[in-house]
């Protein structure tokens, strides 16, 4: 018998509420398909605009090849953004403790001039940008280890948990996103480089994808939405007594003391 959806919502929520982690629910039911991990999602969606939460913007996941054939699947995944979810970058030390096994991924982030809820072409997507930015995502799986299914990732609303966003900047002021370079620092080493280019080839076709998704969803995401392109590198652990440095070549920093 498949997971109930809305078992899966509560036990989801109680494991976050608890910092607590589970066994992934694709272990008792192999047959759950992002169809079900978009309804817990949903679910959750709904449960937190009732308790006062604002979405606020959208995050992608799985925008790397690698990650894609890892998981079997041709296409990204997409969650929402809530303005809990918003850290200020002074307040991860106090912040962490309200995350089980949190991480940190560096990504490029858009905010939006326009409202978006249909496909664009690539070619249309710079008029939709406002504003791009490097952007630290805290990532905090309700799943033992990090170990889950598709659907189990997308009714977790693909681990997210935080974001912390760096300087703002226009689009024409930069140079190819694809061609900018990255790098994660922690305690003064650096753990992982990356090129704009490992999001989907280009962070921009983050932006096609979500429109797309948000069509099939019948989702619109207001002007002034925050859009998370997708990880450039595979997230490190966000420990007690760090430091994490995330640069982007043309946007700056975030820099983070836990």
């Amino acid at each position: 018998m498949s997971v109930d959806p809305a078992f899966a919502e509560h036990a989801l929520r109680t494991a976050r509420e608890h910092r607590a982690t589970r066994n992934p629910f694709s272990d008792s039911d192999g047959s759950l398909t992002e169809h079900w991990g978009y309804t817990v999602q949903a679910l959750d969606r709904q449960h937190r605009e009732l308790n006062g939460e604002l979405v606020i913007g959208a995050k992608l996941g799985l925008t790397s090849a690698a990650k894609q054939r890892q998981m079997g699947v041709g296409v990204p995944i997409v969650g929402f953004v809530t303005d809990t979810m918003m850290v200020d970058p002074k307040r991860v030390r106090a912040e962490l403790g309200r995350w089980a096994q949190p991480r940190i991924e560096p990504e490029i982030a858009f905010t939006t001039a326009r409202p978006l809820g249909a496909h664009i072409g690539l070619q249309d997507v710079a008029d939709l940008v406002a504003t791009v930015s490097v952007a630290a995502d805290i990532v905090d799986s309700r799943y033992s280890g990090y170990r889950f299914g598709l659907a189990d990732v997308i009714g977790d609303n693909t681990s997210a948990a935080g974001v912390v966003l760096g300087a703002p900047h226009r689009l024409g002021d930069i140079g190819d996103l694809a061609d900018l370079r990255c790098s994660v620092d922690v305690n003064g080493s650096v753990v992982h480089r990356a090129l704009g280019s490992a999001i989907l080839g280009s962070p921009l076709r983050s932006l096609v994808v979500l429109g797309e998704h948000l069509a099939r969803m019948g989702q619109t995401l207001p002007a002034g939405s925050v859009v998370l392109a997708g990880a450039m590198t595979d997230a490190v652990p966000l420990v007690p007594a760090g430091r994490y440095r995330l640069r982007v070549e043309g946007l700056g920093e975030v820099l983070l003391d836990t």
